[in-house]
């Protein structure tokens, strides 16, 4: 959018092993290559960007929604890897100066930093990371106790203060206890307790109780909990990219968790994982729905197909597959049921990178497409063809609300005919605008829900 025989041998394997670590440390924690200056003329500027365009978007720099594309990478590591085979460390210089240069929104991340192989585990590898990029020093030269002690205490370690690690390494403070029986404990995370602020909301969703709403926030790692009012009044925290939201049928949270690449169930009254389930299935878990059986669809975008669980989190299989043929999916983004269609339910599946939107039965036989080519004459649009598809959504009046991420507007179908009824939403800044908008919900009286795409915005739109 504007990712942990003999005594001799052993000795021997013992000493081989340490000298792996202390020759590989310095390659583990040495600072990335930033490859952004792509002319070598030792800056950063407006030809890099073009030749970074040509190259990997293969598109002209003029072409390109540079806001979009910022975002999307720096919100999402399998994104930009998926355009340059590389990542996006690596181009940090060239993001900043998009950001600069297109004035974007900047974004930052937040959330719990342990994890600083990116290997989805807490272990030494990390400590003796956090040891030398923060402490300056060799890991086993540290007293971890004292070093745990005084954090807790919020007290200098080696002359530095050492608020900043309690905040952040939460996760890494636990194994150093552990792993050294320091006999402390690490203050609670305070579950649900609000602690940050949003920053990227990417998916809605109405919550059990009828009244709040679950928005997840892959930038802050965390699910917020919205009162009625649409204010943020809790968070569930230490989520690795939280994408896909739903509420299964005993009113447990779903989190698609793109950085752990697996659906995580959360307790809504304490917070509290229960459940995980989808690991080595799912890729990319964009988008979460349920059906009336309590069965669990799983919008997959990397893996390009709905994976399908019952209510008891097993496998039922899949429905479609990647591709770009008829009915084929290329990086999926939603998927709704519409449960009102003559010869029964059908699912709807907002199939982004073939701009269309795929309709299949639900035994996973496909049924037909609805693309739009919009309305345009020689000169401009009345109304824009689909661009990039983010989300879909059903009204209590039967219409296909799809919400196009480029076009920053929401364009209403009939589900059965694939015709166009109308559009709402523009592009813009500010109250009753939309900018790269991520998400869209329908309450029962009416009222459009959407992620502005803009800080923590959702914009109310009203229908009828």
């Amino acid at each position: 959018m504007r990712s942990y025989s003999q005594i001799i041998i052993q000795n021997g394997l013992k000493t081989l092993c340490f000298l792996l670590i202390s020759f590989w440390t310095p390659t583990l924690v040495a600072k990335a290559i930033d490859r952004s200056d792509l002319n070598k003329d030792d800056s950063i500027d407006a030809d890099d960007l073009e030749i970074f365009s040509q190259t990997y978007l293969e598109q002209d720099r003029g072409s390109v929604d540079w806001c979009i594309f910022y975002e999307a990478s720096v919100s999402n590591e399998k994104y930009f890897r998926k355009l340059t085979s590389d990542k996006s460390k690596h181009y940090d210089g060239l993001l900043q100066f998009i950001a600069n240069e297109y004035d974007c929104v900047i974004i930052s991340h937040a959330a719990d930093k342990s994890d600083l192989n990116k290997d989805s585990s807490v272990d030494t590898q990390d400590l003796i990371l956090f040891g030398s990029n923060y402490l300056d020093t060799y890991w086993e030269t540290v007293d971890w106790c004292l070093f745990h002690e005084q954090t807790l205490a919020e007290a200098q370690f080696q002359g530095r203060s050492t608020k900043y690690y309690l905040q952040h390494f939460h996760q890494l403070l636990s194994f150093v206890n552990d792993e050294f029986q320091c006999g402390g404990s690490v203050p609670p995370s305070n579950a649900l307790q609000l602690e940050d602020q949003p920053a990227y909301p990417v998916r809605l969703k109405k919550a059990g109780n009828g009244t709040d709403y679950y928005v997840t926030d892959p930038m802050v790692g965390a699910l917020f909990i919205y009162d009625q009012k649409l204010v943020p009044v809790a968070e569930i925290k230490g989520l690795n990219r939280p994408l896909g939201v739903a509420v299964d049928a005993n009113g447990y949270i779903l989190v698609g968790n793109d950085g752990r690449d697996n659906i995580e169930v959360y307790d809504p009254t304490n917070g509290e994982m229960i459940a995980a389930f989808g690991e080595g299935l799912v890729k990319m878990p964009a988008a979460i729905t349920t059906d009336l059986y309590g069965n669990i669809y799983v919008t997959d975008s990397l893996g390009g197909r709905i994976m399908v669980f019952d209510a008891n989190y097993r496998s039922l299989g899949a429905i479609g597959q990647s591709g770009t043929g008829e009915n084929e999916l290329d990086f999926p983004v939603d998927a709704k049921i519409y449960a009102s269609g003559a010869g029964g339910p059908e699912l709807f599946v907002a199939d982004q990178g073939n701009r269309r939107v795929q309709i299949y039965d639900m035994d996973g036989n496909w049924l037909r497409s609805i693309v739009y080519h919009g309305k345009c004459g020689w000169f401009s649009c009345t109304s824009p063809p689909f661009s990039r598809l983010q989300a879909i959504e059903f009204d209590a009046m039967g219409k296909l609300h799809v919400l196009d991420n480029f076009n920053a507007s929401v364009m209403t179908f009939d589900p059965a005919s694939g015709s166009f009824l109308g559009a709402y939403g523009e592009y813009g800044l500010g109250t009753g605008f939309l900018r790269v908008p991520m998400d869209i919900l329908i309450t029962d009286s009416g009222q459009a829900l959407v992620i502005a795409g803009e800080d923590d915005r959702i914009e109310l739109f009203n229908l009828y």
